[in-house]
């Protein structure tokens, strides 16, 4: 029996903080559990040292490389292709520009394919729009997580569109189908939440694109029509003092909650009866996927691939970005109506199934698959 083939995973950085793994880190560990052992080989390589984020992965059993040559610097080049002869591997899987760059010289000086996969649609940076014309033709296939991203590939990164394919993110569903209902009303007691009152949240990073000014906007309004509303922000980020601020200042002391970082995201999931994204800008976010496992009434922004998840009216609602007062009515018209409400989140439940990770592998070994029997002169 032949040996499996090695893929090699290179990202720019494992973490926004330095601590906590981010969500292309998490999803590396699921790839890896779930990739078919048989034919794939996966490891991944940081373009940064070794941190508490990576620790994470390590004790996951994923194999890791440090290539800590600075972000600019043209050795990352010759420190990526010393790892492809050491471990003789057979694909570069290239996430965040640096990895993009660095890795897709790496690959042709190795005679290897490569393939760069984009998250989010970005700002299109001079001298990166430089780099990904003069790597245009080194690139084999570009994967956007959405129909936006690839958009962006071909428009913002010079990539041909032939080169082009969605795979949409994957998650482990089981991880959000249940949660412990003693951690759940634990979550509740730790801000003050009755039983009985209405939880509406959002999972997020606390950045401007992330749109979390509009949330908390939309609060007073619904809090005017259903006083016994409470509502929680999970996560952190550079602007939470002027997001609290902002808070104080439309007297939300005590509906309001923000709950920082949390590990179990699930838990915090479990606790909402409304989940809430009303970000500016998206790729295909993981939270939306969870809390649509966790089978959650979702009211979301209608950017990005947030409008390939949901269908408006279907399974969740979709919302126009940077505006509070139609988040309120949204919000306002879902509380007046369980019944709709339960209806978009059974139906959030079944759409999620789309997005599960096995999925997602397989898709992309589908990729994989179709790149290494082309270099083998199978195809």
């Amino acid at each position: 029996m032949s040996h499996p083939h090695k893929i090699l995973h290179v990202i720019d950085k494992l973490s926004m903080d330095a601590v906590n793994p981010s969500s292309i880190a998490l999803c590396f560990i699921e790839w890896i559990k779930h990739r078919d052992a048989q034919r794939y080989d996966v490891m991944v390589a940081s373009l940064r040292g070794r941190d508490a984020a990576s620790q994470k992965l390590e004790a996951n059993g994923v194999k890791m490389f440090y290539i800590d040559k600075g972000k600019y610097s043209f050795a990352n080049v010759g420190a990526l292709a010393e790892v492809v002869r050491q471990e003789k591997i057979d694909l570069l899987h290239l996430h965040g520009y640096s990895a993009a760059n660095f890795g897709r010289l790496a690959a042709r000086q190795c005679g290897i394919p490569n393939v760069m996969h984009e998250w989010a649609v970005l700002k299109t940076l001079p001298h990166q729009f430089v780099m990904d014309r003069l790597l245009r033709t080194k690139t084999d296939i570009a994967v956007g997580v959405s129909q936006s991203v690839r958009e962006f590939l071909v428009e913002g990164r010079s990539v041909p569109l032939d080169k082009t394919r969605v795979v949409w993110n994957g998650v482990n569903l089981n991880n959000f189908k249940t949660a412990a209902p003693e951690k759940v009303q634990a979550f509740k007691e730790k801000f003050g939440i009755a039983p009985q009152q209405k939880v509406i949240g959002t999972v997020t990073r606390l950045r401007e694109e992330k749109g979390n000014r509009y949330f908390i906007e939309a609060a007073p309004q619904v809090l005017r029509e259903f006083s016994n509303a409470r509502f929680v922000i999970v996560g952190d980020g550079p602007v939470r003092n002027e997001l609290e601020a902002l808070a104080k200042k439309l007297n939300l002391d005590g509906k309001l909650h923000f709950a920082g970082f949390v590990s179990e995201v699930a838990v915090a999931l479990a606790a909402m009866d409304i989940y809430v994204m009303p970000s500016l800008t998206e790729g295909f976010p993981f939270a939306l996927a969870e809390a649509m496992a966790a089978g959650k009434t979702v009211a979301v922004s209608n950017v990005g691939g947030m409008k390939e998840m949901v269908q408006h009216e279907e399974n969740g609602l979709l919302v126009p970005p940077a505006n509070s007062a139609a988040l309120s009515a949204a919000l306002v018209r879902l509380l007046k109506i369980p019944t709709l409400s339960q209806h978009l989140g059974d139906a959030a439940r079944k759409r999620s199934q789309e997005f599960s990770v096995e999925r997602n592998v397989a898709a992309l070994e589908t990729i994989y698959s179709k790149l290494l029997s082309r270099k083998n002169g199978q195809g």
